[in-house]
């Protein structure tokens, strides 16, 4: 048994810290605050995402990811509304493994949420976690598509 085991107490609150972490990611991007995802990773954070058609996108470190999202202006981004679900916790040693299901609503042509959302997504996160100076931060982002469905319009190219 490793020591943030020792203590059950103590790996409570490595888990709390670690899933506020993980929504705060998604608070971020749904509020169109894409300049704070560097709050979220360790600075040489690999982030991989298998979600769009086409090619991985992989970013190394969590500066590469926060400009490459942020390089839209703010009135500009897209509408994006995250649901998750099924969240667990594994642990192999003191490297946290936390996977959970994403369900994602993009609104790309229009800020109008009345209406369905242009693309709906399932997606799969799979976040190592590591502590950085006190904090616990994702160290490892892979993200893979499940499913998705067209609501209006066609899927993003």
């Amino acid at each position: 048994m490793t020591a943030i085991h020792d203590n059950l107490l103590t790996t409570i609150e490595a888990e709390r810290a670690i899933f506020r972490t993980f929504y705060k990611f998604f608070r971020i991007a749904d509020t169109r605050e894409s300049e704070r995802f560097s709050e979220c990773f360790t600075p040489g954070a690999l982030i991989e995402y298998r979600i769009m058609p086409g090619p991985p996108v992989v970013f190394h470190g969590r500066d590469e990811f926060t400009a490459h999202m942020s390089r839209v202006p703010k009135s500009q981004r897209a509408l994006v509304a995250h649901v998750i679900g099924q969240a667990t916790i594994e642990w192999n040693g003191d490297r946290p493994l936390l996977t959970a299901y994403a369900t994602v609503w993009h609104w790309f042509s229009s800020t109008d949420v009345g209406r369905p959302a242009d693309w709906t997504v399932i997606g799969l996160v799979q976040d190592e976690f590591e502590q950085y100076e006190g904090e616990w931060l994702i160290s490892h982002r892979d993200v893979r598509h499940v499913a998705g469905r067209v609501a209006a319009g066609s899927e993003p190219r």
